[in-house]
Formats: structure tokens, sequence, C-alpha cells
């Protein structure tokens, strides 16, 4: 089962993502953060505990394009992060892209691309 590292600041919007990571993509989230010092702070503390990175751009502190450039060289070539967040324009895609992401969604319209995206992963644990 892939391992989520949920980044996303809304604790409705976690939940409902937990929930539907486990049901539509067979992923289990093994921790979640709000902001980006304590994801950064959790990354570092556990560099093998997770599979993918599921992060939120705009965050109660910080950005999720700091968490994405701190994952750009830090990340084993297994691991993928992913962007979910509302409103993905060109620009924000660009520079998501650019921190070395391997996909960008937007939550209002690409949650079912999403989970077939978390769903395709199909990473176990090692």
């Amino acid at each position: 089962m892939t391992r989520i590292y949920l980044i996303e600041d809304n604790p409705l919007i976690a939940t409902t993502l937990t929930d539907g990571l486990r049901e539509f993509s067979g992923c289990e989230v093994v921790a979640t953060a709000s902001t980006c010092d304590e994801a950064i702070d959790w990354l570092e503390s556990n560099p093998d505990g997770w599979d993918a990175a599921v992060i939120d751009m705009f965050l109660a502190q910080g950005n999720g394009l700091t968490v994405a450039n701190h994952l750009k060289d830090r990340k084993s070539p297994v691991q993928r992060t992913v962007v979910f967040m509302n409103h993905a324009t060109s620009e924000v895609r660009e520079g998501a892209l650019s921190a070395g992401v391997d996909a960008v969604f937007d939550k209002s319209l690409q949650l079912e691309d999403f989970y077939e995206f978390c769903r395709k992963l199909g990473i176990s644990r090692r």
C-alpha cells in the first residue's frame, strides 16, 4: 500500500482526502502537516517513512513550493511529490513542476484524476 504524507492546512479537506485516498486509491495516509516547517521537520525525521507527498500550495504557515523545493534533491528516485491545490494556474503549475514535483492537480476540477494518479502509483513498502 502506497504511504502518503499529506501536507494540507484545512482539517476538513485533510480528513476527506485521507478517507478518499484509502477508498479510491488504496493508499494510506501515514502522517499530516499543516505548515511548511512542520512538513519539513517530519520529512527530515522520516526520510523513508513515505512513498508520496501530497502538497497543498497554500499552507497555514509558509507554502508548498518551499516543501517541494526542499524535497527536490532529497527524495529517493521512487518517492513521488504531488501538488494538490485550488486554482492551479499555468504559472503555479510551472513553478511546481520546476521544483521537481511529479504532478499538479486542481482540487476543484481534477479530484478523480488525482485519485487515479495515486492509485496507479502502486508503491509497496520495501
